[in-house]
Formats: C-alpha cells, structure tokens, sequence
C-alpha cells in the first residue's frame, strides 16, 4: 500500500533549527528508504490527491498544515487515512491545526505526538481528537549513537556543565546562568559551563553573558557561549560536558529531543519536574518545579510555564545526587514505533506520564461559533500565501486593519517578502493568527496534588 507525503527532503531549512523541521526532514529521509513512497508539493494545492487510491494513506508530516489534507479530502471526496502530528503545546499553529481537522476527522485517521505529556495536553481539550485515534511515536533513536554512561567526577572535583537548546527566558537559561554562578563560586571555580544555541534576545549573545557571568564573579575562561551547534558535532558537544540542564518549561515544549539526544551520548540530564521530562528521566534526574499560576498567557508568545528550584538543582549538581545516563523508554523513539503507527498499527501508551501540567491547563473556550468557515478562509489564506496571491493577502491585511484600526507592518513584510518557506513556522502560521483564528488564552490552576501516572487513558 502506498504512502502519500510532502516531500520535506527538498525543504530549504537552512538556519531553522526547530526540532519539529529536523524531524520532519528525517522523517521524510526514512519514508524514501523504507515504504513505497508518492512526494508530492503540499504547497501546489489538492491537485495531486485524486492520486490517493482508497484505503492508502496520506502523512500529513510537514508543519501544522494537517487541516489542509482533511479539507482537500472532504472537498475530492477522497477515501483514504490521514496521519498528522503534533509538535507543540501551548502554540496557536498546532492548536489551530486541531481545532480545523476536529469536525473533519475520520475512523482510521491518527495523530502522532512526541510524549504521553503531549498526548494528554491535547486529547483533555479535543475529544474529536481522541476518538479518532492517536499514538506517542517520534523517530530519532536510530540516528543517535548508544554510548555507555559517562563516568561522572566526584564531589569536589572539577565540573563541566553543559546546556544545549535556545537561548531563552522561555527555557528559563537565565536560571542556567544563575546556578552555574553558585556552582561556580561553591566550588571555588571548580566548575565551567559550555551553552551552545541560538539567544533570541540581545541578553542571551556571547559577550552579554559573559558580562553578566563576571559580574557574578565568573571569569572569562570558565564559560563557553557557542552559538548554534551543528547536528554534525553534536558528539563533540557531549564530549566536552558531564551533565546536561534542562530546565525549560517553555510553553511550547512536547519532547527536547535534546534531552534523548545527551543520553544517547551517555550524559546524564537534568530537567523540570513537569512536562515531557518526566517520561524521559528518573526522579532523581527531576529538579522541584513551581508553575506560574498568575495571569493570563496566548499562545501567540512563548514563555515559562514555570520556574525550577534553583537550590535543589545547584545541590544535585554540587553533590552529584543523580542518577547516571540511560534511555529508558526508548521505543516510541524508533523508527519501528513510527513506521507502525504509519501502518495502522500503533503501540499503546503505558509509560509513566506527567499529569500535573496537562491537567492544570485551562483554555479559553472558543465557541463554535467562532469557527464556522474558517477552514475554507485558512485554506484560501494558504494557497494566496503559496502562490504568490499578492492581491488576495494585500486585501486581507486591508481588511484587517480596517477592523483594528491601526496596520501592522510585521505582516505586511511577511506577505511580501520574495521567499516562501514552509519550514518557516514564524511566516504564514502568523498570518493564520492574524487573519482567521485568533490564539487563544489560558491560565494555570493545578490541582492540590498531582503526580505522574501510567496507562493509556487521556
């Protein structure tokens, strides 16, 4: 049976360092070499679906773009199995994404998701969703080298510090910096740390944090602002740290495939206590984490959903108190696991989850109402964006500004600007926010006590 998808090995992705646009383009490197496989262009519109023959399949593995093939379907009167993916949490692309496939959907139809976490985040707040079916499959184990664990330095002795990821107050690095200045100035200068990523704040560039790092009394020699790291060198990375931190708890956040990639290397990781870690890691490796229960946030932005114990995490690193690497739930992460779930045949859900995120999501209802046609308006939106509907955009955005009544130059520049990526998640997913599907709000409210659970229930 053949598999239909969009052909992700030719997507210019240069300078995106997103996880979902990596695993898309490997996804897609996999799929050539293991399944019958019909590419198409998904930017060219529903004119290669009446190739799809009954009971095959489309995978919908390229961006929150999933509602494109179930609209196209309906429209064709198409008979075949859609397979999408969700690659963020608390993000209007992927929330849309499912809000406009959710009357659409069909027995057989599946969603992919990176952890168990992100599975129940989403089937809480779309029935259609876990009716229809879904699975925890990412593949990337089988491009990762299976080191032994490192041999950790004992207490007192010198300690590399490693942190790889954006460079963000949404991944809360600022919390990096600090603790590894405690760690720094506890141990005498027993300690160095090496960051390596992308900063998306002035702040966060290399000379800034070194600034501030001496200003905590850190010299210059001890602390290493890398830049982005290619995937090629990621062997290099882990060689040169002996623990990794990952404290985000970025409102986005569904695996940090960074966290499986260090294991795999035989580093230890240690990370919040919420979220897609506590599926990935021991308890020891989890670091106390208090969510922020103030306010009321969008998913147009990113942020923290909460910050770690700084005083836990400083004395776990000052005492070695965590336990060595290993992965130890490494099936979903195989390509056996995905190309199953491809085939109709995904594994259940059983391992121990984080309920306590998930559960104290509260969002902002919708309303039906506020759906009706917007389907067919993202669609149209699509194809005018893609294929270069100057006018249809131009027109749209005049609409726009009529309602507000102010411009907004930001979009302005995206519809004209001469390239049009896919890969491009910051580009028409913010024309989707702008023109038809508002983000939504939510708040947190966790229950009084919460804690990870095992099973395949929502």
């Amino acid at each position: 049976m053949r598999l239909h998808t969009h052909d992700y090995r030719s997507q210019d992705a240069d300078g995106i360092v997103d996880g979902a646009v990596l695993m898309h383009r490997e996804a897609a490197r996999l799929l050539a070499r293991h399944r019958p496989v019909v590419p198409h262009d998904l930017t060219s519109g529903a004119g290669r679906l009446p190739d799809v023959r009954p009971g095959e399949t489309v995978y919908a593995g390229s961006g929150p773009y999933a509602f494109l093939y179930h609209h196209w379907r309906e429209r064709t009167g198409g008979d075949f199995r859609i397979v999408r993916e969700v690659h963020t949490a608390l993000w209007s692309g992927y929330w849309a994404q499912e809000e406009l496939c959710a009357p659409l959907l069909r027995p057989g139809d599946l969603a992919l998701f990176p952890t168990a976490y992100t599975r129940r985040l989403f089937l809480r707040n779309f029935p259609a969703t876990a009716a229809s079916g879904s699975a925890v499959a990412y593949p990337l184990l089988d491009r990762m080298p299976r080191r032994p664990p490192r041999r950790l330095p004992p207490g007192g002795r010198h300690l590399r510090i490693g942190y790889l990821g954006a460079l963000s107050l949404a991944k809360n690095f600022d919390q990096v910096l600090s603790v590894f200045a405690r760690c720094h100035r506890e141990t005498r200068g027993r300690a160095e740390l090496l960051c390596a990523g992308k900063p998306n704040d002035p702040r966060w560039e290399a000379g800034a944090v070194r600034a501030s790092l001496a200003r905590a009394g850190v010299p210059g020699g001890r602390v290493r602002v890398a830049g982005v790291w290619s995937r090629e060198r990621l062997a290099e990375f882990f060689d040169a740290v002996d623990v990794l931190l990952f404290p985000s708890t970025a409102s986005r956040e569904t695996l940090g495939r960074v966290v499986i990639e260090a294991l795999a290397h035989g580093v230890p990781v240690l990370a919040a206590d919420v979220g897609p870690a506590v599926e990935l890691l021991p308890a020891r490796n989890l670091v106390p984490t208090a969510l922020d229960v103030h306010g009321t946030f969008g998913m147009g932005r990113v942020g923290p959903l909460g910050r770690v114990d700084e005083d836990v995490l400083v004395e776990k690193l000052l005492t070695r108190d965590f336990a060595p690497a290993a992965v130890r739930r490494g099936a979903p992460y195989t390509d056996e696991a995905f190309l199953d779930a491809l085939a109709g045949r995904p594994a259940p859900v059983d391992v121990p989850y984080d309920r306590v995120l998930p559960d104290a999501v509260r969002v902002a209802p919708r309303g039906r109402a506020g759906l009706r046609g917007r389907a067919d308006e993202a669609v149209r939106l699509f194809r005018a964006f893609f294929e270069r509907q100057d006018d249809t955009l131009s027109g749209a955005l005049d609409a726009l500004a009529a309602r507000t009544g102010h411009d907004a130059p930001e979009l302005r520049a995206i519809a004209a600007a001469p390239e049009r990526n896919l890969a491009d998640y910051r580009a028409f997913p913010r024309l989707l926010d702008a023109l038809v599907l508002p983000p939504l709000t939510y708040t947190l409210a966790p229950a009084a006590a919460g804690a990870a659970t095992t099973g395949d229930t929502p």
